[in-house]
């Protein structure tokens, strides 16, 4: 049995101010290093074997200081950063709205069909991240793998695992530092956990999501 671990990175002051973040590199704020400490917690009772991250800080530093509890490194790879968003990026999600390449219907109804500035599709976004971890899957058989990701990224994942299409991409939300499990071995893929942040409220951290 493979144990696929996924976390989204901790809180950052542009999680906060509701705006699109993307590939734009934000640090964690002082309540997303907080949520760090208490998913590596968390993850202490899980032994992982292997850490995987987004080259982009937010998820690096929430990765770093997982591997610091559990005594691991970090693999960081590009395949891992969020959503490139283009001209989207650094705008509040009101601000989106009035953007004349932007359609909320599309991007928050019908996502699969939208059109990303920058990345291009959701499908896109699926197709490099499923690449990578379709090969860490296959080096690591057997292994508790974790890979500390982002919101749009971990979603998309979930689905080409699970075999959902892209079109359920807007029907779960995963929050800051939320972990989700996946299981895989020869007969069947199954998710265990989605969007658990019970390590939060056993910590007395804040909670955005």
């Amino acid at each position: 049995m493979t144990t696929l671990y996924l976390v989204r990175h901790g809180e950052t002051q542009w999680n906060k101010e509701n705006r699109c973040q993307g590939c734009i590199d934000i640090e964690l704020n002082k309540d997303g290093l907080k949520q760090a400490k208490a998913i590596a917690q968390k993850l202490v009772q899980e032994n992982i074997d292997i850490i995987h991250s987004s080259e982009l800080k937010r998820a690096y530093c929430t990765a770093d200081i997982i591997a610091e509890s559990l005594g691991l490194g970090v693999i960081r790879s590009k395949a891992l950063n969020e959503i490139n968003f283009g001209d989207w990026e650094g705008l509040t999600f009101e601000e989106m709205k009035n953007k004349p390449n932007y359609s909320y219907d599309e991007w928050r109804v019908s996502p699969h069909k939208a059109a990303i500035p920058g990345e291009g599709s959701l499908k896109n976004v699926q197709d490099r991240a499923m690449d990578y971890i379709n090969k860490i899957i296959k080096d690591n058989l057997g292994k508790n793998i974790l890979v500390v990701s982002h919101g749009g990224v971990i979603k998309t994942i979930i689905l080409g695992m699970l075999g959902i299409g892209l079109e359920a991409y807007n029907k779960f939300y995963i929050a800051n530092t939320a972990l989700s499990i996946i299981k895989i071995d020869n007969e069947r893929t199954y998710i265990k956990t989605l969007n658990d942040t019970c390590h939060l409220r056993a910590y007395g951290v804040n909670n955005n999501g």
